[in-house]
């Protein structure tokens, strides 16, 4: 009897110990599920960004609708996703390379893949929250996935992620991600997310699917 006594006892400190974790987690997924809704709402989202990474850094503008997107970086590469097959444009060469992504490789194109990602594979964390801001925490919950840790800081009034930080995995430094301006009210075709030869006549196509 004294044993299982214990043994209850164990259990409710450990639930107790817990609540707090877990009234964090459902706080931070409720605030995603928000900012997801608009992203995925919206007939239109464009966004100018800059990126700073062990390789450098970049600035550009993304399209986004769903989970199709248009992206332009400097170097003069831009990319179409239209939910299925991507096609990037390599201005140098003047080539465009065509593939259908898996997931993993989405998460390293679009900043906002996340936002497809937080439902699973992931804990969630509210690691503080202020009147204007708050810092979520995303961390995978398998060691060999590629992006391991996501830490968005969100803006309240907009429900924004105003910075993205993202580790990757065996990187010893953080990609930041930081939204220099936004616009969530455009209205694009769904035809704006796929490649048109006649843009570039001369490039040369590898079909890499």
């Amino acid at each position: 009897m004294r044993r299982a006594n214990v043994y209850i006892f164990s259990w409710l400190m450990f639930l107790v110990a817990a609540l707090p974790v877990m009234a964090q987690e459902n706080e931070a997924k409720v605030l995603l599920d928000r900012i997801a809704e608009k992203f995925h709402r919206s007939n239109g989202i464009w966004v100018h960004y800059s990126v700073r990474s062990v390789e450098g850094s970049s600035s550009g503008t993304i399209q986004l609708k769903g989970e199709k997107f248009l992206l332009r970086s400097m170097g003069g590469i831009t990319t179409w996703f239209d939910g299925r097959t991507q096609w990037t444009y390599l201005e140098a060469n003047d080539e465009v390379n065509i593939s259908e992504p898996a997931p993993e490789e989405l998460q390293t194109l679009s900043p906002f893949a996340w936002t497809g990602l937080y439902r699973q594979g992931y804990t969630l964390q509210l690691e503080s929250s202020g009147k204007r801001a708050s810092i979520i925490v995303m961390k995978a919950t398998n060691p060999a996935a590629d992006l391991q840790r996501i830490q968005l800081y969100v803006e309240h009034v907009e429900l924004l992620p105003m910075e993205i930080r993202m580790r990757r995995k065996n990187s010893g430094e953080d990609m930041v991600i930081k939204l220099l301006a936004c616009d969530m009210d455009k209205n694009y075709p769904d035809s704006l997310f796929v490649f048109d030869k006649k843009d570039h006549p001369t490039a040369e196509v590898i079909d890499l699917r």
